[in-house]
């Protein structure tokens, strides 16, 4: 297994997340997305893990205000913070190993306990 080196790499891992997320009936409804919208969902999400591991600028910021909204349809609760967390690691440890993957991991962890506590307060 190699680190993540590239989009290509970051998109093969976004996507096995969101095979997961799908199969999981507390998350799922969370990232019910009309078809319209889910592969710019994709793509705004790849792009913000781009930005953090190769500073792109290819993210445009508002990530915040989305999860808020979000929040306000399915609650995010502090088991679906656990939960999305999970699966976040599991889709990273099949795929990669290595520095890349470790950051995103950490990164991961910190703006799900910002988020959990903003929302779970």
């Amino acid at each position: 297994m190699d680190d993540i080196q590239n989009r290509t790499d970051i998109e093969l891992l976004v996507n096995n997340f969101y095979e997961r997320v799908h199969n999981e009936p507390n998350l799922a409804q969370v990232f019910a997305i009309p078809a319209e919208q889910w592969n710019m969902h994709i793509t705004r999400v790849v792009n913000f893990w781009e930005n953090w591991l190769f500073q792109t600028g290819s993210y445009n910021g508002g990530m915040m205000l989305v999860h808020l909204q979000a929040n306000e349809k399915n609650r995010l609760t502090t088991e679906r913070f656990e939960q999305w967390l999970s699966l976040w690691f599991l889709s990273i440890d099949s795929l990669f190993i290595g520095v890349k993957a470790d950051f995103i991991k950490s990164k991961a962890l910190e703006i799900g306990q910002i988020m959990n506590a903003k929302f779970n307060c």
